[in-house]
């Protein structure tokens, strides 16, 4: 092939790469099945390289690689395991089996990301995705929903209309273009790692200025959305950042924010209250507290192979005369690890260790670097594992995904951006 040639054809797989990725990063800010389609895009690239013999992937990343797929396998056969030692009397719905393949959608990130990243794209479409965002969850939050959107969005409004406040001073969960709380806290944390790690470090004061205000808009948002994991969790990757990336003034001035906020929350009545309920919550008579329980019940039951990918609620709720376990409270045990062992068994487990094992190895070699990208992604990766300790995040598609997008990214060469 000519060299005219290949450089054509290499632009055409930029080009490719740039659209798939553009695709995935509005879905952070927009709907989940936009962030599905972009990970299902990005997995079938990756495949498509891998088969043309076209990846190039660094020893690392090729083992994180490796590790998400031996997961993603395992996560697809372990039902039908299930059901041949009698774990399991049925096979899982199938929007629950097909969250197996979120597993490898970081990895495909990282393998697409081989051909070029278009850095400035990305950084447009999440910094003006997020505020536009913020600025609904906003009004979300002082203002009841007054707008029935159509059936085919399939959007909740309950999650709108739920008040934490009072019937005099209501203050209401804002849940962004998700129309849900959690799906809309727990999102912003992914995206707050690089935003942290780009207003901390960029040399470029326009750069600053608006991951800045990145990092506010994400800040309210979670707030607003009453989520008390997240907000913790967003509280431990600010400090964090502030000490991996900032000295002397400029730290004081980002702990003296972190300061302001916490007195904000504890200003605020129905933050108090909310906070209240979780010691209970978790460690009493709660419904985390109970799910839990039933989580650890099935691990105890099936501890090699698990019930099966997604057969968590089935499982749980087989031993609702003995529990108590409550439909919602049965979709999972709030808890990453817990969760994973019980669907997966102890081979899921060590798979699940493995894949997050190596790529903060990866992660980490790359922070040491020089890598805003990859010092972002840690942050986030920092901030996951603190919300997977009373969360299955997982089972949010949106979440999980906006996670994965981060991470691959991560992993992606950051140089042509200093530029």
């Amino acid at each position: 092939m000519s060299t005219d040639s290949q450089t054509v054809e290499g632009g055409r797989w930029r080009t490719a790469v740039a659209a798939v990725l553009g695709l995935y990063a509005v879905g952070l800010v927009l709907a989940e099945a936009v962030l599905q389609a972009g990970a299902i895009l990005a997995t079938a690239l990756a495949l498509t390289l891998a088969v043309t013999k076209r990846l190039r992937l660094e020893q690392d990343v090729r083992a994180f690689v490796v590790a998400s797929v031996a997961l993603c396998l395992w996560q697809l056969l372990s039902p039908a395991v299930a059901l041949a030692t009698g774990a399991a009397t049925k096979w899982p719905r199938g929007a629950r089996y097909g969250q197996a393949l979120d597993t490898v959608a970081g990895a495909a990130v990282a393998c697409i990301g081989t051909l070029g990243v278009p850095w400035v794209l990305l950084g447009g479409i999440v910094v003006g995705g997020w505020l536009l965002a913020t600025a609904l969850g906003l009004f979300q939050h002082r203002v009841r929903w007054p707008w029935v959107p159509p059936s085919f969005t399939k959007l909740n409004l309950s999650r709108l209309h739920e008040n934490f406040g009072t019937e005099e001073s209501p203050r209401y969960a804002s849940g962004g273009f998700f129309f849900h709380r959690l799906r809309f806290a727990h999102g912003a944390i992914a995206v707050l790692g690089p935003a942290l790690a780009v207003l901390g470090r960029s040399r470029v004061t326009r750069q600053r200025v608006m991951a800045g205000a990145v990092v506010l808009g994400l800040l309210l948002s979670i707030y607003g959305a009453f989520a008390r994991a997240a907000l913790g969790a967003a509280l431990g990757v600010c400090v964090l950042a502030l000490l991996l990336l900032l000295r002397g003034t400029a730290r004081k001035a980002g702990l003296g924010v972190a300061v302001a906020l916490v007195v904000l929350v504890l200003l605020t009545p129905a933050w108090r209250e909310r906070f209240g309920k979780a010691v209970d919550n978790l460690f009493g008579s709660g419904e985390r507290s109970l799910a839990m329980s039933v989580g650890w019940r099935l691990v105890k039951e099936h501890p090699w192979v698990g019930v099966g990918f997604g057969n968590h609620k089935p499982a749980a709720l087989a031993t609702q005369a003995q529990t108590g376990i409550t439909d919602l409270l049965a979709t999972d045990a709030h808890n990453l690890w817990l969760t994973a062992w019980a669907e997966t068994g102890l081979v899921g487990l060590v798979l699940l260790a493995a894949m997050h094992g190596l790529l903060a190895r990866a992660l980490v070699r790359r922070h040491r670097q020089g890598s805003l990208i990859a010092t972002g992604a840690l942050l986030s990766f920092v901030g996951f594992h603190v919300l997977a300790l009373v969360h299955y995040l997982p089972f949010h598609p949106s979440v999980h995904l906006s996670f994965m997008l981060v991470w691959g990214l991560g992993l992606c060469r950051w140089a042509e951006a200093e530029a």
